[in-house]
């Protein structure tokens, strides 16, 4: 299905070995993809494909469950992804979207890719979420897991707002969060779990990093503490061995803790600054 002209599109029902392909050309028109309880698969291509928009959205209807999957791989193929636009995309709704991607990225972008709302599961064997220039996450729950990065941008990182939990790939040179220049935190929650994270380059509060000393196997559990209180477990789907918080409850003076598989480490004292703490 091709859309060439702005407006609303509202869709609902399965598509096997279908795609929505959006392509309006040089037009400034606006184009909003309501996804109202779809399945979409396609084993070699992407199942959503914004071509060529200026302004694209992608929304989750309210109270709906949404799958896309794709089976395209991504070496030797330009247009990878579940996902994939060569615009800017932006996801919109108070719906969900559970994005599968069995051989390359969950979420692709050549330009930028921004998060308002809404909840996305994502489960990719290449990044969860990629962008050549820019990743804004304003608000929205996410859950990403990632083969290679969980969130990686070659360009920016910016996390003003939501809920987002992030664990990546197994290969030692892979990120949990990967920036290629900035990462900029001014609010929401962050926890992600991999072999290495981008620290930011600027944070509004206090940002935590932990190096677990030992690679811990996928599947074991990680909790945060913060001053004494849990404020998540994780339970990441590879290997890991660096976490990372970002909240709007870390402060100067607050104390941190890992568990790892049950074992708390000791408290940390929390600067007002960065924080890197070694488990080793």
């Amino acid at each position: 299905m091709t859309i060439t002209a702005g407006g609303d599109y509202l869709f609902t029902g399965n598509m096997d070995n279908g795609q929505i392909r959006v392509n309006t050309g040089a037009s400034e028109d606006k184009v909003t993809v309501v996804l109202n309880g779809v399945n979409i698969s396609n084993p070699s291509a992407p199942a959503i494909f914004i071509e060529e928009a200026k302004r694209c959205t992608i929304k989750p209807k309210e109270g709906s469950v949404n799958y896309v999957s794709s089976d395209v791989v991504k070496k030797g193929v330009q247009d990878t992804g579940a996902i994939f636009s060569n615009d800017t995309v932006r996801l919109k709704g108070n719906g969900e979207l559970n994005v599968t991607a069995t051989a390359s990225h969950g979420i692709n972008a050549d330009d930028d890719v921004v998060i308002e709302s809404g909840t996305y599961n994502i489960d990719s064997r290449k990044s969860g979420i990629i962008a050549n220039d820019d990743i804004t996450i304003n608000e929205g729950r996410l859950n990403i897991k990632g083969g290679t990065n969980g969130l990686k941008s070659k360009g920016t990182i910016n996390i003003n707002g939501g809920y987002s939990v992030v664990s990546g790939g197994t290969k030692e040179e892979k990120s949990s969060i990967y920036a290629g220049s900035t990462f900029s935190y001014t609010g929401g929650y962050l926890y992600a779990a991999g072999n290495k994270v981008s620290v930011p380059t600027y944070s509004e509060t206090p940002y935590i990093v932990a190096d677990l000393g030992e690679t811990v196997g996928a599947g074991g559990s990680v909790e945060f503490f913060l001053n004494g209180n849990s404020m998540i477990t994780m339970n990441p789907h590879n290997d890991f061995r660096c976490v990372m918080m970002l909240a709007p409850e870390v402060s100067g003076g607050s104390s941190f803790a890992v568990s790892v598989n049950g074992n708390r480490s000791q408290d940390f004292s929390v600067s007002n600054e960065a924080n890197q703490f070694s488990l080793k």
